[in-house]
């Protein structure tokens, strides 16, 4: 007995003993759980800000991307090196960043191909920026910008952001998946734990406590990460732009809530329909989604942009622009369509096309007829004015032209920005551009008491466009002059150098403050508000005149100091062709003879008397000469090897472009030629052999009536007070012919042959560019055409008219300028 009570007392010691060793191990078991979970606990911890920081270094690094782009672009664009510091702090720090996303890579103890192709795609893109940068400062802004646009630094940027995505929609996967695996352990740990509670109500007071704290602390974490998750997935939701993810067939496999709004679709309704059912695509809807969309394969692993029409629920078109990208994903290779609505873009591309339009011609119309019978009163077209009339129309003069000018430079902004800019380029001479200038503000700087003073010095050839460069020169010495003291002087200087010309502009004003140097070239810049009602302007004529001198190859800068004055210097690169003498143009006449050695003596006799003379033997040699040549007269024999002479005579008459073309008979038979031809209207008939003096003087009746005979000036346009005015400016030098439309001008045609025509290009039934194919006649020979119209005109039609003229920007003093040119007569 006493051993079995020992026994049996040593029983429950034993199993005291046993059950303590048995909770000491189950404590100690629970204890060593425990520690694993809460390792696992910061391991998970630590993954997630690993797993948030990456992303959020990812999306640093393509910040900076987008920073040095904007600097760059800016730079490119204006010139002006402000805008290369993001660029510069970008690069400064680039290098940085990517080693600690290196770094943080590293962490995840996971191969850095990803990280391998971003750090190759960063060092593509900062080759394009460094590339369109070098060429800006070495070729200039148009190549640059030209580089730019070839989208190299787009394809990289557009393949960075797509590399991006992938990274950042990776490490979002993983945390997603790490979380998953954590919920799991998390569940098997409460249940081991909830089994020992079971077993160690009393005994395991301490392991509740902990596994409290432990579930306490877990829950904390998971909300944490599912609160991150929910962040992310409202930022990806909150994206302005719809968002689709398509399979490579084009079937739609997820869209965002940008999508639902912008297409009328819930998700479930477009889940695996055809993407053609929300935009217009070619070809047929089985066919591959690239096939369709008219692109190569391959093409949308670098990205891929086009501008597509799509469709709401309701029916409704609507312009988009669709950017793509491939997506690689555990189940294949799929395609990202961000898709944005550009009928806004749109709406606001209209509306300045509108209001462009409106000022290129229901403004400059007016205005040109305003202008120039405001001028033709000045100039005593109407009589002779009172004083108090006079200043009158004086201010109203000059009113006018202040807001032709405003006009005019809204209108040069627009084009220089939209570079729809465009230049007639020719040899010039620097020093004759800033007479021209000269001649046109001496009147505005008399007025402010100002003189302008062109300093002598040699030619200065440069290559450019006449108008625009006059235009830069007026602008510097209206300035000039307005910023000048009564009583001041203006000095203009031209200067050939190494390799440039150089113009120069000084006045003695007061100077350009320092704090307004950097602006002065900007847009509507002014140097203080009191001084812009002072001096009266736009703030656009330095901007315009600054953009001019780029697209010639040159600059515009200046050098000031303060209560000293101001010079501006325009520098155009220096010709390197000879500048070539003029001659008076001599009358140019055809002898149509078969005889070598009379047609010799013939030409010799002219020569003495300042005619130029060609030689032909046959009649089919001169039609064909007269045609392509235009010669102002014709002296023919009547013994030819092809033809008789008053046929030839006959077949020049026949035709409208050499009807009126003036003819002298040379002939050894007068009398039998004056019976066939005496109908046909001939100079003068002459017998060989012929007299000399004879000769001259049937050759001077020629000239003679050449110069005393009005030219006919056909002038079409829809605006009687452009006819009427245009008339008053040209009375005395032609004699014009008014035609409102298309079809009344064709009616004058069929009547007349002018000697030029005047062309405006809005009509009431058509554009004015129709009539140029009338304006030929059946020999090929066209009339010389002038377009005189506040549209412009495209610079590819240019080769088919003699000047373009714009209205309000084109005086009529220049319009006159012109038709005299062209008609090749002056007025008295």
């Amino acid at each position: 007995m006493p051993k079995s009570r020992t026994g049996i007392a040593r029983t429950p010691t034993a199993i005291a003993v046993f059950a303590a060793a048995a909770v000491l191990a189950v404590l100690a078991f629970t204890g060593f759980e425990l520690t694993r979970e809460l390792e696992r606990g910061k391991v998970l911890r630590a993954e997630v800000e690993r797993s948030h920081e990456t992303r959020a270094q990812i999306l640093r690094i393509f910040s900076l991307l987008q920073d040095a782009e904007t600097g760059q672009r800016g730079y490119v664009i204006t010139g002006d090196r402000r805008f290369l510091q993001p660029y510069a702090e970008a690069e400064a720090q680039l290098a940085d960043q990517v080693a600690q996303l290196e770094r943080l890579y590293t962490l995840q103890h996971e191969p850095t191909d990803a990280i391998t192709r971003l750090k190759a795609l960063i060092d593509r893109k900062q080759a394009t920026l460094s590339a369109a940068i070098e060429t800006r400062d070495t070729v200039g802004r148009d190549a640059a910008l030209a580089f730019v646009a070839a989208g190299a630094g787009k394809a990289a940027m557009d393949d960075i952001r797509v590399a991006v995505d992938t990274m950042v929609r990776q490490e979002a996967d993983s945390l997603s998946d790490l979380t998953r695996r954590a919920e799991a352990r998390t569940a098997i740990t409460e249940r081991i734990v909830g089994g020992l509670f079971v077993l160690m109500t009393v005994s395991m007071l301490l392991t509740t406590f902990l596994v409290w704290r432990y579930i306490r602390t877990r829950r904390t974490l998971l909300d944490a990460v599912q609160a991150t998750a929910a962040r992310q997935t409202a930022i990806f939701d909150s994206a302005i732009d719809a968002i689709l993810t398509l399979n490579p067939s084009g079937s739609i496999e997820t869209l965002n809530a940008a999508a639902t709004r912008m297409f009328g679709w819930e998700p479930a309704e477009l889940e695996r329909r055809d993407v053609s059912l929300l935009l217009d695509l070619a070809g047929d809807g089985e066919a591959a989604f690239l096939t369709r969309l008219g692109s190569r394969h391959g093409a949308i692993d670098e990205g891929l942009v086009r501008e597509l029409t799509a469709r709401r629920r309701s029916g409704e078109s609507f312009p988009v622009d669709v950017a793509l990208s491939s997506m690689e994903l555990p189940t294949g290779t799929h395609i990202v369509a961000v898709i944005r609505d550009i009928s806004e873009r749109r709406r606001v591309e209209e509306m300045k096309q509108q209001f462009v339009s409106t000022v290129s011609h229901e403004l400059r119309t007016p205005l040109t007829s305003i202008a120039g019978s405001l001028g033709l009163l000045a100039g005593g077209a109407a009589g002779e004015l009172g004083d108090k009339a006079g200043r009158l129309i004086g201010i109203a003069q000059a009113n006018s032209q202040r807001l032709v000018r405003l006009i005019n430079d809204i209108l040069d902004i627009e084009k220089a920005e939209s570079g729809q800019m465009t230049l007639d380029m020719s040899e010039l001479d620097l020093r004759q551009i800033a007479e021209r200038s000269i001649d046109s503000v001496r009147g505005f700087a008399d007025g402010l008491g100002v003189s302008l003073t062109l300093q002598e010095g040699p030619i200065a050839q440069v290559r450019g466009d006449e108008d625009r460069l006059i235009q830069v020169v007026v602008n510097l010495l209206s300035n000039a002059a307005k910023f000048s003291p009564t009583g001041g002087a203006v000095s203009i200087s031209v200067q050939p150098e190494t390799r440039i010309a150089r113009l120069s502009v000084s006045d003695q004003g007061p100077g350009i403050p320092d704090e307004f140097r950097s602006r002065i070239f900007s847009k509507f810049a002014q140097a203080d508000s009191s001084d812009t009602r002072a001096k009266s302007g736009t703030g656009l004529g330095l901007a315009i005149a600054r953009e001019i001198a780029e697209r010639h190859g040159g600059r515009l800068w200046f050098e000031s100091a303060a209560g000293e004055g101001a010079t501006f210097h325009l520098d155009l690169p220096l010709s390197l062709e000879t500048t070539v003498e003029t001659t008076t143009e001599r009358p140019r006449l055809l002898i149509v003879e078969d005889d070598p050695d009379a047609a010799e003596i013939l030409r010799a006799m002219l020569d003495q008397d300042g005619f130029t003379a060609d030689v032909v033997p046959t009649a089919r040699e001169a039609l064909t000469a007269v045609r392509d040549n235009g010669y102002d007269a014709v002296l023919v024999d009547l013994q030819l090897p092809d033809a008789n002479g008053i046929g030839l005579i006959r077949a020049l008459r026949a035709q409208a472009a050499t009807r009126d073309i003036p003819v002298v008979v040379v002939s050894a038979d007068i009398a039998r030629g004056l019976a066939r031809g005496r109908s046909l209207e001939v100079v003068d008939w002459l017998e060989k052999p012929f007299d000399q003096t004879r000769l001259r003087s049937a050759v001077t009746g020629i000239l003679q009536r050449l110069e005393t005979r009005r030219p006919t000036i056909l002038h079409v346009d829809d605006d009687v007070d452009i006819l009427s005015v245009t008339a008053s400016a040209l009375a005395g030098a032609a004699d014009i012919i008014p035609a409102t439309s298309l079809s009344e001008a064709r009616q004058k045609l069929a009547d007349i042959h002018p000697d030029l025509v005047i062309l405006d290009l809005g009509l009431p039934d058509g554009s004015g560019l129709e009539l140029l194919s009338d304006l030929e006649d059946e020999t090929g020979k066209t009339t010389p055409v002038v377009v005189y119209s506040a549209q412009e005109m495209d610079a590819a039609l240019g080769h088919k008219v003699e000047a373009v003229l714009v209205k309000s920007r084109t005086s009529l003093a220049n319009l006159a300028r012109t038709v005299r040119r062209l008609t090749q007569k002056r007025v008295p």
